[in-house]
């Protein structure tokens, strides 16, 4: 996978889309997760994730994820529309780096309370200073379940991980989001037997991939902390 880095702190996995599939922190650099208010409306986000960054003495290009909410799942066309506004957005910021978006994201639909409309969930900025590995892997969406589903969604995030020069040591928290249905899945499945993506602690949220034909997602991170607005 091709590697680029970010003025911000930090390096990035390029994509198609209008998000990187997954970030690290440059050395010299960590970065920290920040969480709004439940449910603050997208463009209020916006401007929070401004005043964040000004407040922490960092530059807007020291964005490096942002984690979204949406009602429910779009079609495709609704999701290329709400992309969209989206990129327009970072590129009001100045985000991108040779045409490409850096900033991971994961975008989920939760599955009980919904909010009214899209949301800022959380973001998070890279920082001065020396630790751990620090990174974030983007939300990886999966359609139907088939022979071999676990393993290739694992091989996926190792893939993904070794390009950013980190590894399953390294990771703080998965985040699974899939339905009540889905977590019943996972128990029958006796997913358990792969180590790597619960040993590091496993949060589970009922939520459904951001896009209507899409069945579960997943993403992995390891922040230096964690605070709230």
């Amino acid at each position: 996978m091709q590697v680029m880095t970010s003025p911000g702190g930090f390096r990035f996995l390029p994509t198609d889309g209008p998000f990187s599939a997954g970030v690290a922190a440059e050395p010299g650099y960590q970065i920290v997760r920040v969480h709004p208010p439940r449910y603050t409306p997208l463009e209020e986000g916006f401007h929070m994730v401004e005043e964040a960054l000004a407040a922490a003495g960092r530059p807007l290009n020291a964005l490096c994820a942002i984690e979204l909410r949406i009602p429910k799942p779009l079609t495709r066309d609704g999701f290329d529309q709400f992309n969209s506004g989206y990129v327009e957005q970072l590129e009001k910021w100045g985000l991108r780096v040779n045409e490409q978006i850096p900033a991971a994201r994961t975008n989920v639909a939760p599955e009980m309370e919904p909010p009214s409309g899209p949301c800022l969930h959380a973001f998070c900025h890279t920082i001065e200073g020396q630790g751990r590995p620090t990174f974030v892997i983007s939300g990886m969406g999966t359609r139907d379940k088939v022979p071999g589903f676990w393993a290739t969604i694992i091989q996926t995030l190792e893939e993904r991980m070794d390009a950013l020069g980190v590894g399953w040591a390294d990771v703080g928290e998965t985040q699974f989001y899939g339905t009540r249905a889905d977590h019943e899945v996972f128990i029958d499945d006796n997913l358990y037997r792969f180590a790597e993506l619960v040993r590091p602690g496993l949060r589970w949220y009922f939520s459904r991939p951001p896009v209507d034909f899409g069945r579960l997602e997943i993403d992995l991170r390891a922040i230096a902390r964690d605070t709230s607005m």
